[in-house]
This record gives C-alpha cells, sequence and structure tokens, in this order.
C-alpha cells in the first residue's frame, strides 16, 4: 500500500487546514488515526477537533 496525501479541515477557526503523508485515515475511538505504509504512526488526531478530511487524487503524467 503506498502512501498518500490527505488534507485535514479543523472545527476550530484557529487552527488552519494540515496535510498529511499517510496511507490511510481510520478511525479509533475518538481518534483519527494515519498510519503510513509500513504501519507506523505517520498522524494522530481528536475526532472532535476535525472537521473534514479528503485524499488528494494522485495525478498522472500522460507526455509518454
Amino acid at each position: 500500500m503506498a502512501d498518500k496525501t490527505f488534507i485535514i479541515r479543523f472545527k476550530v477557526r484557529e487552527l488552519t487546514s494540515q496535510s498529511a503523508i499517510a496511507a490511510k485515515a481510520e478511525i479509533h475511538a475518538e481518534h483519527m488515526v494515519l498510519p503510513n505504509s509500513t504501519g507506523k504512526l505517520a498522524v494522530l488526531f481528536l475526532l472532535e477537533v476535525v472537521e473534514s478530511w479528503a485524499e488528494l487524487p494522485r495525478w498522472r503524467n500522460n507526455l509518454s
């Protein structure tokens, strides 16, 4: 499984959006967990401060 880029938006206005490189996003109890492709923790957020998240699409180079 390859790492992807995720954008996380927060409910709190003082916090800005943050990007994270991880293999997937998971919900564990009260936390949003983003492990990398080797299974190690890349990012951890308290779910109550997360408004939304999205995986950025991969871009393909069609110049060949």
